[in-house]
């Protein structure tokens, strides 16, 4: 049975937001854990943690390297912070309501390990981007064999490397590329999401596919996708299913593009200017607005 692709609109993120009540508290919106970051690409981190914190996480902890966490903390105060090197990671994943990986992290064999861990660890979702994608394509079979439901977010070169197709063919059908994979990459028992960047961004578990027709030419700049990722996370520690956090956050990130490009153009936006536009983009939607006014 063929599946229908259909267009994201503000209608169904407006519908699918978590919403806010007003007794709540921090840990009402969840905790995030982003496991991200090195020496050369600190920002990454930065990005990822701006991300989750703009798209209404409860508690957003970053783990990485002292360094990292040395230069991050004097300037990002509303995250906590967790040496990756000197703490157990696993135990800190376990208390958590979603799980980022791989954002500026560098391909080591320490992140190949901490990958295998977190992947057949039972818990929070787990969204694998960049560098954590590239550590997959190396051992792809640990998808199967995941414990938890997985969100990759690879753009199409990425995604050549973890299903073997040229990116000439991925990118000549790909939501077909996309949906097969999804149906035949994860473990059933848990589940997964593929959203596969570029124009026209693919969002797909299998059984659904939408398009995210949001966003241009301004997020083809180093670190917007670590701000996605961040804010999938965000998306799924406040309540939303994996689908419709990637759903949410692709809408919202592009949305928050195609502002900020009006201001700067497509040339000058920077990832940062998204993730705050990206709080502004939310304003408007919770308030019933029209997005695009």
């Amino acid at each position: 049975m063929s599946i229908e692709t259909k267009i994201t609109d503000a209608a169904y993120v407006r519908a699918a937001l978590p919403k806010r009540p007003k007794d709540a508290n921090k840990s009402t919106f969840g905790r995030v854990l982003l496991v991200c970051g090195s020496g050369d690409m600190r920002g990454a981190a930065a990005l990822s943690v701006l991300g989750a914190l703009r798209c209404g996480a409860g508690l957003v902890t970053l783990a990485s390297t002292r360094e990292v966490i040395d230069a991050l903390s004097q300037s990002i105060y509303e995250a906590m912070y967790f040496d990756i090197e000197r703490g157990d990671l696993l135990a800190k994943a376990a208390g958590m309501n979603a799980v980022g990986f791989g954002c500026g992290l560098g391909r080591t064999d320490e992140g190949s390990v901490r990958l295998a861990a977190l992947l057949g660890q039972s818990g929070a979702p787990l969204v694998i981007d960049a560098d954590g994608l590239n550590l997959l394509s190396e051992t792809p079979s640990l998808l199967k064999c995941a414990a938890r439901p997985v969100v990759l977010t690879p753009h199409p070169l990425e995604f050549s490397r973890l299903c073997g197709k040229s990116v000439a063919e991925i990118q000549s059908a790909r939501v077909e590329s996309a949906l097969r994979f999804a149906k035949e990459a994860f473990n059933p028992a848990y589940g997964g999401v593929l959203l596969l960047k570029g124009a026209g961004t693919v969002i797909t578990d299998g059984a659904r596919v939408l398009i995210n027709p949001t966003g241009s030419s301004a997020l083809s700049k180093g670190g917007s996708g670590d701000t996605l990722c961040g804010m999938i996370c965000a998306f799924i520690a406040e309540g939303a299913s994996p689908f419709d956090a990637a759903v949410i956050a692709a809408y919202i990130h592009g949305l928050a593009a195609e502002r900020c490009a009006k201001v700067y153009s497509d040339y000058g936006v920077l990832a940062s200017d998204v993730a705050a536009e990206a709080a502004k983009v939310i304003c408007t939607l919770t308030a019933g607005e029209e997005t695009n006014a």
